[in-house]
C-alpha cells in the first residue's frame, strides 16, 4: 500500500510518502484557508516517487483551520440556546484571571454575543426529572427566533441534558425542520458532562469553528477526487488519534489542535522503538514551537485545557505551544528589553532574509547572520536565503538601538527564544511532578534540531534525539495511529456503592455507542479495542483525576479495591503525598475506541558498516560571543552511516532541516539514521 501524509503549518506544508520501504518527503510554502499547497505538494512529491496519483492507498490529513479560525475570531455567526435564566453563563465565565494582581484586566470575550443567546423556558432538575417541560410551541417558537437571526451554525446547551438528552434533541429537530441546511450542535453529544459553563462554551466553541471545518474539509475532498486522488481520507484528531470526515463534522471540537497532534505520535514510535521511557517532544517550525511529554512509553493527554483563556472541554495531548517559530520576530519593548514573538512574519512576507518583503527580524534571521544556515542550501537550494538582508535587519532594529555588534544581537535573539522554549519544557515536566534530568529531547520540525542542543544542555536532559527526516517528521507521525473516538458520561456516586452489574452496564453503554461509530467508519470487529476510564476524587474536594480502568464489561473485572490503589498511587504521584483513608467519589466515565488501520514501517536506514571518517567542509559560524566565529565542520546529513561519531562543534545539513551539535557534545548515528546527541562528560549506553 502507498501511504500519504501531509501538514499543515503556519509557514510550510510538509508532505510524506511511504511505498516499497522508500520515503519520499517535500515541504511546500503554505496557503492558509486554501487547499493549494496541499494539491501542489501531492503533485510534486508523487512526480518525484514516479508513481500515479490513484495509486495512493489512504492520505491522512493535519491541518490547523480550526486552531486559526478560532486564535483569530473568524468563525461562523452562531446563536447559541439555553434554559431560561442562563442567558450570562459565558459573560460571567468562572473566577479565573488571566492575571492575577492585576487591577483591570479585560476577560476574553465568548465566541457567540449574549444579542445570539436565546432562553428556552423548559427545566429538569439534578437528577434528570422533568420539572417544566418543553413544549412544542415552546420548541417551535425559539427555532421563529433563531430562524429570524441567519445564524450560519447553532448551539443548545439545555440545564441538566448531561443526565437527560431528551429537550435538547427535541429542539434540534424542531430546528431542523425551519433550517435544514444549519449544522446544529448540542451539548449531550459534545460535552456530556458536569460545569454550565465549560459544557456551554465547548459547545459553542464546536458550533462557532464547525461551519469552518466543514467547509474546507468538504473542499478538500473534493479537491482530491478532482486531481486523481481516490484513496480514503483521514483527518487527525487533536488527541492523537485520526479520524473519517463524518466523525470530524459531528464533533468539530475533536479537530482544533490537530496540527499538533502528528509529531507526539510520531515521538511515541521512536520511544517504542529505541526503548527510551521518558521523552519530551520538540517541533518547532516557522511559527510556533510545540513541547509534549511521553512518560513510561505513553503520550500524556488531558481531558480539558484553555486556548486563548478559553476553557474547553475536550481529549487532546498535552501539548505546551508557544510563538517560537522560525519566523518569531525579534524587537525591543517599551522597557529597552529585547523580546522575541509571539508576533511571527509567517509565510508571507517571511523572514528578512527570504527577500520576499519582510523588513523585522526573526529567529531564521539570527541563524542565518550566526552562519548556522547555508543561504546557498535552504530547502535544498529551492530558497536562497540573503544574508546581507538578514544583517541589516537585525543591525537596524536590533543592534543599533542596544548599541551592541550584529553578532551579539544575532545571539541575544537566540537566548531569548530559547529561554522561553525551556520555560515550557518545565511547565509539562517539573510543574507536572516529573523530572526533567530522566528525560531525552526529541527535536524535529525545520528549527527543532538546532535549538535542542542548548534546551537540552541548560536543563540537564539525558540527551538529544533527531529522526532521519525531522523537518517532516510530524507528517510522518499522522500515519502511525489508529482511528479513534472518545465518550463520556456523568455518573455522581460514591465508588463503594458502585457493583459490578452496574459498572457493567454503564460502560457497555458506551461501548455500543462507539462501536456503531467504528462500524460507521468501516473498521472490522476483529480490528476494534477499547479503553476504558474513571473520573474519581476524594470525597469533598473539587478537583479530579483520571484513572484507566480494566475491561469493566467483562466479567469479574471490576475491583473498588484496585482502583482505589491505583488512585492513591496516581495522586501520591502528582502531589507528593495520599489519605489513603479517605473514601473516594466518582464523578464521570470515559470510553476509548480505536480502529486499526494499516500503518508503514518507517525504518529507513539500515545498518551499515562504520566509516572510518567523514566527509566535511568548513563554515564560518558563531556559536557563543566568547570564541567568535570560527570554522565549524559542515557534515551532509546523506553521508552518515550506522555508528559514525560526530564531535563538536558541527552543523548537519540536509534538505529539510539543520542539526546543530555543540562544544562538548557528539553525535552518534544509531537505529534507522536516528542522531543521539550527547553530553561529551555522560555515558554512551
Amino acid at each position: 500500500m502507498i501511504f500519504l501524509s501531509a501538514d499543515v503549518g503556519g509557514t510550510f506544508t510538509d508532505l510524506v510518502l511511504i511505498f516499497e520501504n522508500q520515503v519520499f518527503f517535500d515541504k511546500v510554502p503554505s496557503t492558509p484557508g486554501s487547499t493549494k499547497a496541499v494539491l501542489n505538494g501531492i503533485n510534486r512529491i508523487t512526480t518525484k516517487a514516479g508513481i500515479s496519483k490513484d495509486e495512493i492507498g489512504i492520505f491522512v490529513h493535519g491541518f490547523t483551520i480550526a486552531t486559526n479560525a478560532f486564535l483569530t475570531r473568524n468563525g461562523a455567526t452562531i446563536s447559541l440556546a439555553v434554559s431560561k435564566g442562563y442567558r450570562d453563563t459565558l459573560e460571567i465565565g468562572n473566577q479565573r484571571r488571566p492575571h492575577l494582581y492585576h487591577m483591570t484586566q479585560v476577560k476574553p470575550k465568548p465566541v457567540v454575543p449574549r444579542s445570539r443567546i436565546i432562553e428556552v423556558v423548559e427545566r429538569l432538575d439534578a437528577f434528570g426529572n422533568t420539572v417544566i417541560e418543553l413544549s412544542n410551541a415552546e420548541a417551535t417558537e425559539v427555532a421563529k427566533r433563531i430562524a429570524n437571526e441567519n445564524p450560519e451554525a447553532i448551539a443548545i446547551c439545555l440545564s441538566f441534558a448531561y443526565l437527560c438528552p431528551n429537550s435538547e434533541e427535541f429542539l434540534r429537530k424542531q430546528l431542523k425542520i425551519i433550517l435544514p441546511a444549519v449544522p446544529i450542535y448540542i451539548s449531550s453529544e459534545i460535552n456530556s458532562q458536569v460545569g454550565e459553563y465549560k459544557r456551554a462554551n465547548t459547545t459553542a466553541i464546536a458550533a462557532y469553528i464547525g461551519p469552518i471545518t466543514d467547509k474546507y474539509v468538504e473542499i478538500l475532498a473534493n479537491d482530491l477526487v478532482e486531481n486523481g486522488i481516490l484513496a480514503p481520507l483521514r483527518l487527525m484528531r487533536s488527541d492523537g488519534g485520526v479520524a473519517t470526515p463524518q466523525a470530524a463534522r459531528e464533533n468539530p471540537v475533536t479537530m482544533l489542535l490537530s496540527g499538533l497532534a502528528g509529531g507526539v505520535i510520531a515521538g511515541e514510535a521512536i520511544a517504542s522503538e529505541l526503548d527510551v521511557d521518558n521523552l519530551v517532544t520538540f517541533d518547532m517550525g516557522g511559527t510556533s514551537a510545540d513541547f509534549s511529554v511521553i512518560v513510561d512509553g505513553e503520550p500524556r493527554r488531558v481531558n480539558e485545557r484553555e486556548i486563548n483563556g478559553q476553557p474547553i472541554r475536550m481529549q487532546s495531548l498535552d501539548i505546551e505551544t508557544i510563538s517560537a517559530g522560525g519566523g518569531s520576530l525579534a524587537h525591543i519593548d517599551l522597557g529597552g528589553a529585547l523580546r522575541v514573538g509571539p508576533q511571527s512574519a509567517g509565510a508571507l512576507p517571511g523572514p528578512a532574509c527570504y527577500g520576499t518583503g519582510g523588513e523585522e527580524p526573526t529567529t531564521t534571521d539570527a541563524i542565518v547572520a550566526l552562519g548556522i544556515l547555508d543561504p546557498d542550501s535552504f530547502l535544498g537550494g529551492e530558497l536562497k536565503l540573503d544574508a546581507d538582508l538578514a544583517i541589516s535587519a537585525i543591525t537596524k532594529k536590533i543592534a543599533k538601538p542596544l548599541k551592541v555588534s550584529v553578532t551579539n544581537a544575532a545571539l541575544g535573539i537566540v537566548r531569548v527564544a530559547n529561554t522561553g522554549m525551556i520555560q515550557a519544557i518545565r511547565k509539562l515536566s517539573v510543574e507536572r511532578g516529573l523530572d526533567i534530568r530522566e528525560f531525552s529531547l526529541l527535536a524535529f520540525g525545520g528549527a527543532g534540531p538546532i535549538y535542542a542542543p542548548f534546551l537540552a544542555r541548560e536543563l540537564g536532559m539525558k540527551e538529544v534525539l533527531v529522526p532521519f527526516t525531522p523537518g517532516v517528521y510530524a507528517a510522518q507521525g499522522l500515519l502511525m495511529t489508529d482511528i479513534r473516538h472518545t465518550t463520556q458520561a456523568s455518573w455522581f456516586t460514591k465508588l463503594e456503592t458502585i457493583s459490578e452489574n452496574k459498572a457493567k452496564k454503564f460502560f457497555s453503554s458506551l461501548k455500543n455507542k462507539l462501536s456503531d461509530a467504528l462500524q460507521r467508519d468501516g473498521i472490522f470487529k476483529e480490528d476494534r479495542y477499547f479503553k476504558f476510564y474513571a473520573d474519581l476524587r476524594c470525597e469533598g474536594q473539587f478537583h479530579d483525576l483520571t484513572i484507566e480502568l480494566s475491561n469493566p464489561t467483562m466479567k469479574n473485572n471490576w475491583s473498588t479495591e484496585e482502583i482505589k490503589i491505583n488512585y492513591y498511587n496516581e495522586y501520591e504521584r502528582r502531589y507528593g503525598h495520599s489519605d489513603r483513608s479517605i473514601e473516594l467519589e466518582l464523578i464521570s466515565i470515559r470510553t476509548d475506541a480505536y480502529g486499526r488501520t494499516p500503518k508503514p514501517s518507517l525504518r529507513v536506514n539500515s545498518e551499515k558498516d562504520v566509516l572510518l571518517s567523514i566527509p566535511s567542509k568548513k563554515r564560518s559560524v558563531c556559536l557563543d560571543e566568547v570564541k567568535g566565529f570560527e570554522d565549524v565542520s559542515i557534515i551532509e546529513r546523506h553521508t552518515l552511516n550506522y555508528g559514525d561519531c560526530i564531535e563538536g562543534p558541527a552543523v548537519i545539513t540536509q534538505s529539510d532541516a539543520t542539526t546543530l551539535v555543540l562544544h562538548g557534545q557528539t553525535a552518534f548515528v544509531i537505529s534507522s539514521g536516528i542522531l543521539r546527541i550527547t553530553e561529551q562528560s555522560q555515558s554512551i549506553k
